[in-house]
């Protein structure tokens, strides 16, 4: 279900979690496509495998998809992924030091860690996050 093209590639991928991997996969194939190098690229695909499954846990509602966008301007890659789920106040989650759990709640520290910035978007029933990388020029 991917639509790939010079200026980047959307999807909707079932919301399931075989679909992370599909989805991961074509992130990571996109950007070796723009150049990025092999460390780089495994920070985008454990950054968005974090997201993905987010969106795969927590997004669902009644069409069960969740909603994949890449573009690359030469420079900036960014990535989008989209459900429908309930959303949450991500400004509390980060006003926390400490995980919920001692096995849960890293996603969006670790997304943050990896990419160059991460925003939450959840103003439009469901969540967006918005991961970008910058293309390091050697």
């Amino acid at each position: 279900m991917r639509d790939a093209g010079q200026d980047g590639f959307h999807a909707l991928y079932p919301s399931a979690y075989r679909s992370v991997a599909q989805a991961r996969h074509a992130v990571a194939d996109y950007a070796i496509d723009c150049g990025f190098d092999f460390a780089d690229v495994s920070d985008i695909s454990l950054a968005v495998g974090e997201a993905l499954n987010n969106a795969t846990e927590h997004g669902h509602s009644a069409d069960e998809q969740f909603g994949l966008a890449c573009s690359f301007d030469g420079v900036d890659l960014v990535i989008k992924v989209s459900d429908r789920g309930a959303g949450f106040d991500v400004r509390k989650l980060l006003g926390k030091f400490e995980p919920p759990s001692p096995d849960r709640g890293m996603g969006i520290l670790l997304m943050r860690t990896l990419m160059d910035s991460v925003e939450h978007d959840c103003s439009r029933g469901g969540t967006t996050v918005t991961l970008t990388k910058r293309r390091r020029l050697h």
